[in-house]
């Protein structure tokens, strides 16, 4: 397939060798990858270690990488910035910039393998970043993991607010109540959904519900269908139930397979409540 960021990675590589204190370039993510590799849709992720990092992420830097038609600037790993990028042509490019020192301190105390673990490629490099890289960076899948105290306090917490979204809904605040079960349920959902492939079938279930139809069994996939609402009353009183249900099923086989005590309690007593607020879903 033809490289569709390759003008802007060889803009970047001009400016890298025409001595402007750029000093490593790094590409990460899906362009960087043996497996799971770029399609048409994906972006491109690059770390930067440059003298001067406000250049890229708020001056004209960027500007002579490509027609810039949409850009902004967010918090990245180890307390940094990122800028997001998008490029004529839908070009989607993400700069992580730091100082080549702070790189390297990030390096060394392993925060890079967050999003270098599973693949990286220097693209340019006259600090020794590629040895530190190769000396500190194993690339791997990483393995799913959470505690047991970590589990209890997921579920309860889970529970908790399928109760305060059910109030929620009574009172008739239908927004809030819909942020809480499409949004903040659902990110305890995708934790335990990890939990549970990864436990039941070692499958590698990625971050932040990446690849989530490849991974997910395709009975939790199809659940999901009734799962989400509408802004409509009805509707999310039947995703809120049908949220606990598929919760509480992954959540127990989950349990069971990594030897975690489960608050069978909070869903007895979560789930009386529902049952009272909403009887006409018995």
């Amino acid at each position: 397939m033809t490289d569709r960021y390759a003008k802007i990675k060889e803009n970047l590589l001009a400016i890298a060798h025409s001595g402007e204190g750029l000093h490593a370039v790094i590409a990460i993510g899906s362009t960087a990858r043996g497996y799971s590799s770029s399609d048409e849709y994906s972006d491109i992720d690059l770390v930067l270690a440059c003298e001067s990092p406000d250049k890229w992420l708020y001056g004209d830097m960027p500007d002579r990488l490509g027609e810039v038609k949409i850009s902004f600037a967010e918090p990245t790993l180890g307390g940094g910035t990122e800028r997001r990028i998008l490029f004529d042509g839908s070009l989607d490019v993400d700069l992580i910039v730091f100082t080549p020192e702070r790189l390297s301190e990030l390096i060394c105390d392993k925060t890079a393998c967050e999003v270098m673990n599973r693949g990286y490629a220097v693209l340019y490099d006259d600090m020794g970043i590629t040895q530190l890289l190769d000396e500190n960076v194993t690339v791997e899948v990483p393995a799913f993991y959470i505690s047991d105290g970590e589990f209890i306090n997921t579920v309860n917490d889970f529970w908790f607010h399928t109760v305060w979204a059910a109030k929620k809904i009574l009172r008739g605040e239908l927004w809030v109540a819909k942020q809480c079960i499409d949004a903040y349920l659902k990110n305890h959902l995708l934790k335990i959904t990890e939990l549970y492939e990864h436990a039941l079938h070692n499958k590698d279930v990625w971050h932040c519900g990446r690849f989530f139809e490849r991974w997910a069994d395709a009975d939790t996939v199809a659940a999901l269908k009734k799962c989400f609402a509408h802004y409509d009353k009805d509707e999310l009183i039947s995703a809120l139930f049908a949220t606990a249900e598929l919760f509480g099923v992954l959540a127990k086989d989950g349990a069971r397979a990594c030897g975690y005590a489960y608050p069978a309690e909070a869903e007895r007593y979560a789930m009386s409540l529902l049952e009272g607020y909403f009887p006409e879903k018995n």
